[in-house]
């Protein structure tokens, strides 16, 4: 086999922040020193000492001429970095279907593992500037932090940053380059199906970013990052594009892995993800997570550019009111069918704005935190802010599709219309008392197909068995055939009409 140069162009130094012009005085920089200091952070305290953490490493990282024992003074980071990575992370498998915003920790956490990376990589930016190559280990390693961050902040719908895409992409293209990006390197404290290269890292990375993350729901994205990290091997870049899946990936870092597969064009800057091999494990492996698959054929086979679209989105600037959860939605529309003023505690809206729309969904822009916090799948109410009192309600009901939020707090949902009729009803009869006092439901009606769902809380659901529902002017009895989806405890029913 001949071992080829890397056709991947040099990226240069890694572009992280400047040292400080001048020391401060309360950073440490004898490993004695800041290893007794580590000793006594107060570990039952987990935010308290992720902040000490924090102000201490940006001191070292920051510091105009850290000394030679920078690399051993960053190494003394990793051992109280693993413990509270290790609450973190027990607390996102807890939490598999919702998206909480990121708490005081995590925050801190994201940003603990960011600064350390940078420390890391001004380590290799010393490397390179004396014309020497950079160790695999450094690159891996702050490839590894970056990467726990990235995954963090995924699992909470924040958005992939230009600099954290670019400074994961500078490392891969770095260790191609050099070689060593299939050099395993034995971590601290192995996590399961963690990639032990940085070629594995990474892929692993890009291929979980191709997937739009933002449309699935956490603990699917969970199960996806650990299926792909054992799995990295049968992804490759290519000059080229090689199969019939090939996904465009923009290497300058100007476009992120989502925006340069659907908007790549060929030139200097292209190369081709070749991912053949890896669709065919997903369709073989019985142990593979569901939904992976397709949400890779989605961006290989989807509409590139807005005049493929089914229906074209047109710009909106107006300010919306957005109601979610089963029994606010049931409440207002309650109110508009029988034409009755709120009344009571009533569900407060959220204030939004809308941003375009097309003729099957549109996107609002609101902002955050959210309590309880929105999901992926669950269904809204919208309603247009009104300039005239007394005119009709403007609005429409619909399923949020995908969401994205920021550093800000601020959120972004798309959401598709939820078409034909959609009738507040109540659920009566024996199933009634399967509701625990939650028997408020919506009935969708699709005129086109006369296909019926039925949106209620999960655990009515029993296939085969025939409800009664009853709403403002109509009662129907309703045989249960299959679930469509379940979001939270709200789950979307497949129903037909019954004759008794």
């Amino acid at each position: 086999m001949v071992d080829t140069p890397s056709s991947l162009p040099d990226p240069g130094l890694f572009r992280i922040p400047p040292a400080a012009v001048a020391r401060h005085p309360a950073v440490l920089l004898a490993p004695r020193e800041l290893r007794t200091w580590i000793d006594s952070l107060p570990l039952a305290n987990p935010p308290r000492t992720a902040q000490m953490l924090i102000q201490q490493l940006r001191l070292l990282v920051r510091d105009p001429q850290p000394g030679n024992r920078f690399g051993a003074l960053l190494e003394l980071y990793d051992a109280p970095l693993d413990q509270l990575l290790q609450i973190v992370h027990e607390r996102l498998q807890g939490n598999p279907d919702s998206a909480v915003p990121l708490d005081q920790l995590e925050y801190q956490l994201v940003e603990l593992l960011v600064e350390l990376a940078h420390g890391h990589l001004r380590l290799a930016n010393d490397i390179l500037r004396s014309g020497k190559e950079v160790p695999a280990a450094v690159l891996f390693r702050a490839m590894s932090l970056l990467d726990g961050a990235t995954n963090i902040e995924r699992l909470h719908y924040h958005r992939l940053t230009p600099d954290g895409w670019r400074l994961l992409l500078n490392i891969f293209v770095h260790a191609e380059r050099q070689r060593t990006s299939r050099q395993a390197i034995r971590s601290a404290s192995p996590q399961g199906s963690e990639p032990d290269t940085v070629r594995g890292l990474f892929f692993r990375s890009l291929v979980i970013s191709l997937c739009d993350p933002h449309r699935h729901r956490p603990g699917q994205i969970l199960s996806w990052v650990h299926w792909a990290g054992q799995h990295t091997d049968a992804l490759q870049l290519t000059v080229l594009p090689q199969g019939a899946y090939a996904i465009p990936l923009d290497i300058s870092g100007t476009l992120p892995p989502l925006s340069s597969a659907r908007r790549g064009k060929p030139g200097p800057d292209i190369r081709y993800v070749a991912t053949d091999a890896f669709l065919q494990q997903l369709q073989s492996d019985p142990m593979a997570p569901k939904g992976m698959r397709q949400a890779l054929m989605d961006v290989i086979k989807g509409r590139k550019t807005p005049e493929q679209r089914q229906s074209q989105r047109q710009p909106r600037n107006h300010p919306y009111r957005l109601l979610y959860g089963l029994r606010a939605i049931h409440r207002r529309l309650s109110e508009l069918t029988q034409g009755t003023a709120p009344h009571g505690q009533a569900f407060s809206p959220l204030a939004c704005r809308q941003v375009n729309q097309s003729r099957s969904g549109a996107a609002f822009h609101l902002q955050g935190p959210l309590n309880p916090p929105l999901n992926v799948g669950e269904p809204i109410l919208a309603e247009a802010e009104t300039t005239t009192s007394g005119g009709a309600p403007v609005g429409f009901a619909a399923r949020v599709l995908r969401l994205a939020s920021n550093e800000h707090n601020e959120i972004e949902i798309g959401v598709e219309k939820l078409q034909g009729r959609l009738v507040p009803v109540a659920i009566s009869g024996a199933a009634a008392d399967r509701g625990r006092f939650d028997n408020h439901a919506l009935l969708q009606h699709a005129m086109d197909s006369g296909r019926f769902t039925l949106i209620a809380a999960r655990n009515l659901f029993r296939e085969g068995d025939t409800i009664s529902v009853e709403g403002p002017s109509t009662r129907y009895n309703l045989r249960m055939l299959g679930l469509t989806s379940v979001v939270q405890s709200t789950a979307f029913i497949d129903v037909e009409v019954a004759e008794l």
